[in-house]
């Protein structure tokens, strides 16, 4: 890249989801949820942190490695990682370090992607700071999914009937990516009896559907009883298209909405509510279901 380029313009420009290419031809890039876009800023860009007692100081990795940002090496990646502290001044867990380096290498991947930069040949993550331990991927138990549904059915919070779909959808195993992409014309009620769906691949891809599949019945009671309330509006949706859950704009929920939605009714239950913060919708749709037998 040329010593002229900013960094953070580039940033701003690919988490923003919009960027033009090497040849000049503009991109609409990834959607990026919330959560990642602050992440990746505060790595790359703004990491301010006030050690007690100490002088505040950015330790971002384009406050440390200033004008060499585009000539730089791995040693460089490793010895910033390296000195990354907490606000008390203690050397951050390798986790939290190994996703920095990883939001770096991300950055400097699309500057050589998509805009056509010389590649820097860095090594994998792994390499750079070492692998992120696993993380803990125990299911829930029988009777945790049991009260997540009681939760859903006494919800009494903001959008009720939306609420509990959401967490029947959940049960009924479908993946976050699955229920915030699933259309209302994947969804055949031609049969009132045996209503199937067709549901958005796990792969995470708009124009990928699995196979044709029956709906569990309490899902199509908890639809039936959404879909009356559920506020669509053009151009984002319509009565009888678009996404199933939406918000108040008639927009489909994100990838951080929708698990704060379905926390907000485990909360309420007292045999969720001191883990409901930490629930994950990839966990309990990977749990036993308590919609089948």
């Amino acid at each position: 890249m040329s010593t002229a380029s900013d960094p953070r313009a580039i940033l701003d420009a690919w988490l923003a989801g919009s960027y033009v290419r090497a040849d000049g031809q503009p991109v609409a890039g990834r959607a990026w949820d919330d959560d990642t876009v602050y992440r990746y800023t505060a790595a790359l860009a703004e990491w301010l942190v006030y050690p007690a007692g100490q002088v505040p100081y950015d330790q971002s990795w384009f406050a440390y490695i200033g004008p060499r940002v585009w000539h730089f090496t791995a040693d460089d990646i490793r010895a910033w990682a390296d000195r990354l502290t907490n606000q008390d001044g203690t050397i951050m867990s390798e986790a939290a370090r190994a996703r920095a380096a990883s939001a770096v290498r991300s950055f400097y991947k699309h500057c050589e992607d998509a805009l056509g930069a010389t590649s820097w040949r860095l090594p994998r993550r792994s390499q750079l700071v070492g692998s992120v331990p696993a993380k803990d991927q125990g299911l829930l138990s029988r009777d945790q999914m049991e009260a997540l549904r009681s939760a859903a059915d006494g919800y009494r919070g903001t959008m009720p009937e939306r609420a509990r779909l959401a967490v029947y959808l959940a049960l009924a195993g479908l993946r976050p990516g699955q229920a915030i992409g699933l259309s209302l014309l994947q969804i055949q009620r031609d049969d009132q009896n045996a209503p199937t769906w067709r549901l958005p691949a796990k792969n995470n891809s708009a124009s990928a559907v699995a196979a044709t599949a029956p709906i569990p019945l309490p899902v199509v009671w908890a639809l039936d009883d959404y879909l009356p309330v559920r506020t669509w509006k053009a151009p984002y949706s319509t009565e009888t298209a678009g996404p199933v859950l939406v918000s108040r704009l008639g927009r489909a929920l994100d990838r951080v909405t929708y698990p704060k939605l379905i926390r907000s009714v485990a909360a309420t239950h007292r045999f969720l509510a001191e883990d409901a913060a930490a629930l994950s919708p990839d966990v309990i749709a990977r749990s036993p279901s308590p919609l089948t037998a």
